[in-house]
């Protein structure tokens, strides 16, 4: 492990106390958060030295005295050691430098973002032309969908891509001001090249003196000279501004007045447009957003990142910090973390990141076995499961995240409201992603638009047992035909308890399965009253959505639970893991129960004398994960680095380090104020006098 090096320094007693007392070998749990891929924590290991070692790089403190454009230089810079670690790690290199940096880099809008879209939209002629320019940075790109009108309806955005038969190109325009792109990552300052949404117009078969639009599509448009870097002819582009948070990142605006690009710029791995103007529909309509569920994928996959780190910072802040004395013979105050509500706001936290982090790994699996079935042989089986899950997951994912960031920033107290905890800039970039990529009250419908047609279809079928359905939904099957009439039906008949896995997942089954019954009935009824579908969604919108996160939290909970029965059963897997990894699934568990009881109690399948029992169980989890929780979050060996926090450096030295940042920083030194700060001074006293 990295944080290893480390153990040579001055460490605080109560720290060290804590990794004493562990109960599990750290090093074994870290390798099964790396898939146990000892080439990959190799990587991770020589990216984190050359974070650390770097003079710049290694103080990410220093961000919060610079202005935005002394930012943006510094990014630059530590931008530019991509090409090398592309060079000598590959793919897996990059992206293990932008999760291990503190600060987001401007470079991950073109190795992620545009990356996933261009991989998933171009063909493999378009691929092989123009996708070694990006992976050498020799050209940057960005993806450019988003307009200030229109966001989350991409079927109104309003630039077009009109077809010029006689040039074989396209004309793409803006023609109004809300057509303007915005909110574009990466084209404020840095890219060469975006990836343009725009409606296809085309020649009217059946009437030739009309354009007919074919909905939303891709094209490759450069947008800025290869050889100045100045915006080309037809291009108005610039930075839409400071933002609560990812200011590294320079988001733009676009405007394109009527700009010319070849036919073969259109991105038409799915459709296409021939020579004459005639247009090639794609196997399935959502293979257009095939890209946009690939930039989902990685939210997807990367949502332990923000949690892993505010954990870390708040459980070493925690059994350090000490308040209050419980009897006046004590010694010493007591540390935070002895405080029940202390572990309330931090353990959950910790028990969610393995969930999301297993979650990430099958997601991203499901993802490229998809992705690889459609190039292969245009199989969109996966397609509608796939995207329905993302909507969930990242809405989810990414919420939950920030609500457990800003968790941890409480449980630090007054320090965690000061950016030298780390927190206040973490959660800042968090916040984010909520909405990125997919606003957060809409993806939610879509998956239970799924949902309902799954439901449906079993509804209306002779055999359900005959109706192909994927693994993530085959529960609504189970449920359909189940007989039971509450849980301890259930765990009676196995011979188990309440709180054994196989159980709780099956609350969490039920749960999904009962919430969509009675919206389907809602439905149903609604519209037997003569109301419109979409007055009626509109109305139950708050059940929708609750809906589809019932369906994500079965999919976390389905994700850890996958991962603790591959544990459970590994002779490789020591048995103090196994324990620990039981006590972790069972908090992420009761903790979410704990919040969404009315769903388990609601129609009797949970009863109140076994809702006493899980809130007990949850208090005792508590108390049986806390003398490990500082094991725990070393485990995901986030280097000093990584972290920019005082409060959560790997040594402790907590009040130290914050007085030496913030007694040494340039605005103490600074005396440009004392001759107007003494003008106002002797003015007040004049005035007075």
């Amino acid at each position: 492990m990295y944080c290893n090096k480390y153990k040579n320094n001055k460490t605080n007693k109560d720290l060290e106390f804590e990794r004493n007392q562990a109960t599990f070998s750290v090093e074994e749990l870290n390798r099964i958060l790396n898939d146990n891929d000892q080439n990959s924590i190799n990587i991770k290991n020589e990216i984190k030295n050359l974070i650390e070692s770097d003079p710049i790089i290694s103080k990410p403190q220093e961000i919060h005295f610079l202005s935005r454009e002394d930012q943006f230089k510094r990014v630059l810079y530590v931008c530019s050691k991509l090409r090398g670690i592309r060079q000598k790690y590959g793919e897996a290199g990059v992206m293990q430098y932008h999760n291990n940096l503190f600060e987001e880099l401007p470079y991950i809008i073109n190795d992620l973002v545009f990356a996933s879209a261009f991989k998933s939209l171009a063909s493999e002629e378009q691929l092989n032309k123009w996708y070694h320019h990006f992976l050498n940075y020799e050209y940057l790109g960005s993806y450019s969908q988003t307009e200030l009108g229109h966001g989350s309806n991409v079927q109104a955005i309003e630039t077009t891509a009109t077809y010029i038969k006689e040039t074989q190109e396209f004309e793409i325009n803006s023609p109004t001001l809300t057509s303007t792109k915005w909110w574009v990552g990466g084209l404020g300052k840095l890219s060469t090249h975006t990836i343009v949404f725009a409606q296809l117009l085309l020649q009217d078969p059946e009437n030739p003196n009309k354009l007919k639009n074919y909905g939303p599509h891709p094209f490759l448009v450069s947008v800025r000279s290869l050889e100045n870097h100045q915006p080309l002819k037809g291009i108005t582009i610039g930075d839409i501004g400071p933002k609560l948070g990812f200011n590294l990142i320079d988001n733009g605006f676009l405007r394109l007045d009527h700009i010319r690009v070849p036919r073969d710029q259109l991105l038409n791995r799915f459709f296409n447009v021939t020579a004459d103007g005639k247009y090639i529909k794609p196997k399935h309509s959502r293979l257009i957003y095939a890209g946009m569920v690939g930039v989902r994928s990685a939210i997807i996959e990367n949502s332990f990142v923000s949690l892993a780190r505010s954990t870390t910072i708040a459980s070493r802040y925690s059994v350090i910090r000490k308040q209050f004395k419980l009897s006046p013979k004590d010694n010493e105050e007591r540390k935070v973390i002895e405080y029940a509500n202390q572990m309330q706001r931090i353990i959950p936290h910790i028990a969610s990141t393995f969930g999301f982090y297993f979650t990430g790994n099958r997601f991203a699996k499901e993802f490229d076995q998809m992705i690889s079935q459609i190039k292969v042989n245009q199989d969109t089986t996966l397609l509608s499961e796939l995207h329905a899950n993302s909507s969930a997951l990242k809405s989810y994912l990414t919420y939950a995240a920030a609500q457990g960031v800003s968790e941890c920033r409480l449980s630090c107290g007054g320090h965690g409201y000061s950016h030298f905890s780390g927190i206040p800039y973490l959660q800042a970039n968090q916040l984010h992603i909520v909405t990125a990529e997919g606003e957060n009250n809409l993806l939610p419908q879509q998956t239970t638009k799924y949902l309902l047609s799954i439901i449906k279809k079993l509804s209306t079928s002779e055999d359900v047992d005959q109706v192909k359905l994927g693994k993530s939904v085959e529960y609504l099957r189970d449920e359909m035909k189940s007989t039971l009439k509450n849980i301890e039906e259930y765990y009676s008949g196995k011979d188990t308890s309440i709180l054994h896995p196989d159980t709780l997942l099956q609350l969490f089954k039920h749960r999904s399965f009962n919430l969509l019954r009675i919206l389907s009935e809602n439905l149903q009824d609604a519209m037997m009253n003569s109301k419109d579908l979409a007055s009626v969604w509109g109305d139950l919108n708050v059940e929708i959505n609750h809906i589809g996160q019932a369906h994500a939290q079965l999919y976390v909970l389905q994700s850890f639970y996958d991962q603790l029965l591959k544990i459970k059963n590994s002779n490789q897997v020591s048995e103090p893991i196994k324990s620990l990894m039981d006590q972790l699934f069972q908090c992420y568990c009761l903790y979410t129960i704990n919040n969404e009881m009315v769903d388990f109690v609601q129609d009797g399948y949970l009863d109140l004398k076994e809702v006493d029992q899980l809130r007990k169980s949850l208090t005792n989890v508590y108390k049986q994960l806390r003398p490990n929780i500082i094991p725990i979050v070393d485990s995901f060996d986030l280097c000093d680095a990584t972290l920019g926090s005082a409060l959560g450096n790997y040594s402790g030295n907590v009040y130290d380090t914050l007085f030496n940042w913030a007694s040494t920083q340039a605005f103490n030194s600074n005396t440009n104020y004392t001759n107007e700060i003494n003008n106002i001074i002797n003015k007040s006293l004049y005035s007075k006098l």
